[in-house]
C-alpha cells in the first residue's frame, strides 16, 4: 500500500520521538543485569485471576518484541515465532496506520508523564489503548491493550513493557480508539489521564460502517471500473451501483470517488 505523504511524515516523526523517550535505558551497564534476572512467568501469575488474554513482552531499550504467549495464535492467527524479534514494525501490520501514529504519540506522552513522577511511583503507572487488531486471516478484533512497565534499571528507567491484549469486540461495540494512562501509585486515588486528541488526525471509521454490498462496489471502484462494469460483474442494475456510490460519498463525507477510495485504503476496508 502506498502511504499518504502527510500520514507517513507523521508516522516517522511520531516514532522518532517515541524511540528517543522509550530507549533511555539502552546502553546502561545495569540494564543487561536486570534482563538476566527477570522472570516473566512469575510476574504473569497474578493476571490469570482476572481474564483470559494473550501477551507480548517488549524490550523497549531495543524496540523489539522478545516474547509472546497465552492463546496468541488462537486469538490472532499469528504464532509466537511470527511475533518475536519482529520489532515495532509489527504494529504497521496488525493495526490501522492512523492508530499506529496515535499509539506512538500517546506513547511519547506516557513516557514524558512517567519521567516526571518520583522513581518509586513508576511501577504503578501503565498505559492502555482500545483499538482494532488485524488477525492473520484478515479478520478484525477490537482489543484492550494494557502496557505495563515490569522491569527497570537502577535509575528506574523502564526496560521491559508487558503488553496484555484482551478481545473486547463483543463488549465495546463502538470500536472507538482510546488511549489513556492509569496511575495507581496512590491506591486510594487512582488517576486516569486521557492521551488521545481526536482532532490530531481525521476520524477513523471502522470497517463495520460499510456494508458488504458497498464494500464489493468499492473494491471494484478502486480497480478503476466504471459503474456499468461494476454492475455487470456483480449482476446488479446500474441504478443500484450508482445508489451505492452516492450513499458512500454522503456517508463518509467525500466529495468524489478519489477521496472515497483514499479513505477506504487508509481505513483498511480494501
Amino acid at each position: 500500500m502506498k502511504l499518504d505523504g502527510l500520514l507517513f511524515r507523521k508516522l516517522v516523526s511520531s516514532f522518532q520521538e517515541f524511540g528517543n523517550l522509550s530507549q533511555r535505558a539502552l546502553g546502561r551497564a545495569d540494564t543487561l543485569n536486570k534482563k538476566n534476572e527477570f522472570d516473566l512467568n512469575e510476574y504473569l501469575r497474578v493476571f490469570h485471576t482476572f481474564d483470559s488474554y494473550f501477551y507480548s513482552l517488549a524490550d523497549i531499550s531495543s524496540l523489539k518484541v522478545i516474547d509472546a504467549g497465552g492463546p496468541v495464535e488462537q486469538c490472532t492467527g499469528y504464532t509466537r515465532e511470527d511475533v518475536i524479534n519482529k520489532g515495532y514494525r509489527l504494529m504497521l501490520k496488525v493495526h490501522h496506520l492512523q492508530d499506529t501514529i496515535r499509539s506512538a504519540r500517546g506513547g511519547s506522552q506516557y513516557f514524558k508523564y512517567l519521567y516526571r513522577q518520583p522513581a518509586q511511583h513508576r511501577p504503578y503507572i501503565k498505559v492502555n489503548r482500545t483499538l482494532d487488531l488485524f488477525c492473520k486471516n484478515g479478520r478484525q478484533i477490537h482489543v484492550l491493550a494494557q502496557s505495563i512497565p515490569v522491569l527497570f534499571n537502577d535509575l528506574m528507567e523502564p526496560i521491559y513493557m508487558l503488553n496484555i491484549f484482551s478481545d473486547i469486540t463483543d463488549i465495546k461495540s463502538d470500536r472507538r480508539y482510546t488511549h489513556y494512562i492509569i496511575d495507581s501509585s496512590n491506591p486510594n486515588e487512582p488517576k486516569r489521564i486521557d492521551l488521545y486528541n481526536k482532532d490530531e488526525l481525521p476520524p477513523y471509521i471502522g470497517i463495520n460502517a460499510i456494508s458488504p454490498a458497498e464494500k464489493r462496489v468499492l473494491a471494484l471502484m478502486a480497480e478503476g471500473k466504471s459503474s456499468q462494469e461494476i454492475a455487470d460483474e456483480l449482476f446488479l442494475s446500474l441504478h443500484t451501483v450508482k445508489t451505492h456510490r452516492k450513499n458512500m460519498l454522503e456517508k463518509f463525507s467525500c466529495e468524489n470517488s478519489v477521496q472515497l477510495i483514499k479513505k477506504a485504503i487508509l481505513s483498511g476496508w480494501i
